[in-house]
């Protein structure tokens, strides 16, 4: 039977079709709006040309239909005109003006698309910058270290969109970011020009989880400069400095990774069921892995009974070799072998590790 809890979320090396189909759709569109200028221009020589050879067809008694005009249009963009020498001056004008026009707009804009699209990797600052230009309310995430790559796991499990700043272009942890079509700028988080880049007056939030507090500081202090309601979360290794910082800077949240880890250490050498915790207003929460003796105190009784006997949260329950069910319905009731993952205090835990060993009174024998 599996764990209920993976202590670790990784980046999935292989994106889904949704992240390939989405980064397909955000880079499209950046294309568009870096070339939009040029292709409404070619746009207009189309159509100005097809309006004149409609209005001054070559043979008087034969009109020239609207796709007729753009063929002809069309034809004269690479030099290949369909029909003789016109005789309205206008055509005249047009005979040599699309032409020009078709090389210095359709030849260099394709081009430059093609090479675009073919090179990404080339031109990965400016693919990056394409794309994080077309995000809204997006995640800057400045250090993608161990701690940077599991963080951006979580955030690609709830779907969030990511930029990614990073000083060491040799970081193992790029790859696997790059194929899930994230953007990454390279260089380092101070230089205002990245911040600017991955258009942190549009983000929503910023996550400064480099090694370097003072770094992080910096650049938490410059995207609250360009961006006054951005969250804030800032990685620092002092907890006196952070929580100094928290309050004096106003910003949101400062952890430590030192005052993190710490709980989570403390627990799990006391008790090897417990898989996480984390401090609340001064009481240490644990989150446990329990399974359901045959004949216990927890056998045979619904979660919500449970709850009322001791002060807990059932996350997930997992019956005996079926799936585990995330917040089951209170009304559930818990069998052998079952699995549960509960939320409670720390100095709970014995309580509920007793219910869990102690018989349960048969209703023949009360």
């Amino acid at each position: 039977m599996h764990e209920l809890i993976d202590p670790i979320v990784w980046v999935d090396s292989k994106p889904s079709w949704r992240t390939r189909l989405r980064g397909q759709w955000l880079y499209l569109r950046a294309i568009f709006r870096r070339f939009r200028v040029r292709l409404l221009l070619l746009a207009f020589v189309l159509l100005g040309g097809t309006l004149l050879f409609m209005q001054y067809p070559a043979d008087p008694g034969k009109p020239v239909g609207f796709f007729e005009g753009l063929y002809y249009t069309w034809c004269l963009v690479f030099f290949q005109p369909v029909v003789g020498y016109p005789d309205s001056w206008m055509l005249q004008v047009l005979v040599f003006v699309v032409p020009i026009l078709g090389l210095l707009i359709l030849v260099e804009t394709f081009m430059e698309i093609s090479l675009t699209l073919r090179d990404r990797r080339h031109n990965e600052r400016e693919w990056s910058r394409m794309i994080a230009a077309e995000m809204k309310d997006h995640v800057v995430l400045v250090g993608c270290g161990r701690l940077g790559f599991r963080t951006l796991g979580h955030l690609l499990k709830m779907r969030m969109p990511v930029v990614i700043i990073e000083s060491d272009e040799k970081n193992p942890f790029l790859d696997t970011a790059r194929a899930q079509h994230i953007p990454v700028l390279l260089g380092n988080g101070r230089d205002d020009r990245l911040l600017v880049d991955a258009h942190i007056e549009r983000a929503k939030s910023i996550i400064c989880c480099t090694n370097d507090d003072l770094a992080n500081l910096e650049i938490a202090l410059d995207a609250r400069r360009m961006n006054a309601d951005i969250r804030v979360v800032l990685r620092m290794f002092d907890q006196n400095l952070a929580n100094k910082i928290r309050d004096g800077f106003n910003i949101q949240v400062a952890f430590s990774a030192a005052a993190m880890a710490a709980p989570s250490f403390a627990a799990a050498a006391t008790d090897r069921s417990i898989k996480t915790s984390f401090m609340v207003d001064g009481q240490l929460v644990v989150v446990s892995r329990v399974q359901v003796r045959a004949g216990s105190g927890l056998a045979g009784r619904t979660i919500g009974e449970l709850a009322d006997l001791l002060p807990l949260h059932v996350v997930a329950h997992q019956p005996d070799g079926q799936k585990a069910r995330t917040f089951p319905a209170m009304d559930t009731t818990l069998r052998a072998e079952d699995l549960l993952l509960v939320q409670l205090k720390f100095e709970d835990i014995d309580r509920l590790r007793e219910l869990n060993a102690a018989r349960r009174a048969s209703p023949a024998s009360k």
